[in-house]
């Protein structure tokens, strides 16, 4: 009998990494998903490419550009996906339901399908007054997105970042609150009837 029976499997995870300077945390997202048992996925926009250099990914797989004609999916249905960091340009298009990249796509298409989202907006104390910022930031947490404060970790609030700590803010940074609160809200093998929201009828 294989020593393996009994034990918990990976669970697959995608980390959408935007271009922003928490994006040069995102090795350390990675072994922090495999110490709790997910096995991430790490989808970069065109933005995050050169943040994810110099990062030790030599044992995860990035993917990035769009599926070609006939090309095979390249991730799992993911049981959760993390977005980390969210630029204004992305999280308004999320939000818009745009999906004309890869990674959008990926956002769109969890959202739809209700899988359990965690995401990290980082965004300059100018754009995140800008109103489009504030609607979309509003239409994601009601279709269920866990919204969390890069400077605390916080659910409850979110502070823009102040111009020129974007570096500080992301060594301050912690994956254990991205963690947390994905957890909660993804049970092995997959169970997810804990999502306590839903759409109105249309």
């Amino acid at each position: 009998m294989s020593a393996s029976v009994g034990r918990p499997l990976p669970r697959p995870s995608n980390i959408v990494a935007c271009g922003a300077p928490l994006a040069s945390r995102i090795e350390d997202g990675v072994r922090a998903a495999r110490e709790r048992g997910w096995q991430p996925y790490v989808i970069p926009t065109d933005a995050a490419l050169p943040w994810l250099e110099g990062q030790d990914l030599a044992e995860v797989s990035v993917v990035s550009g769009n599926r070609g004609p006939g090309e095979p999916k390249r991730t799992p249905k993911a049981d959760a996906v993390a977005v980390v960091p969210t630029t204004f340009n992305t999280l308004n298009a999320w939000a818009n339901g745009s999906a004309n990249t890869y990674p959008l796509t990926i956002l769109c298409a969890a959202l739809g399908s209700r899988t359990p989202i965690a995401a990290v907006p980082f965004a300059k104390d100018d754009l995140a007054g800008h109103p489009a910022w504030l609607a979309s930031l509003a239409v994601l947490r009601y279709a269920g997105v866990r919204v969390i404060d890069p400077h605390d970790g916080s659910a409850a609030s979110l502070k823009p970042v102040v111009y020129g700590t974007g570096d500080r803010v992301a060594d301050n940074f912690r994956w254990d609150w991205v963690l947390r609160e994905l957890e909660p809200l993804t049970q092995y093998p997959g169970d997810q009837e804990v999502l306590k929201f839903t759409f109105p009828k249309c």
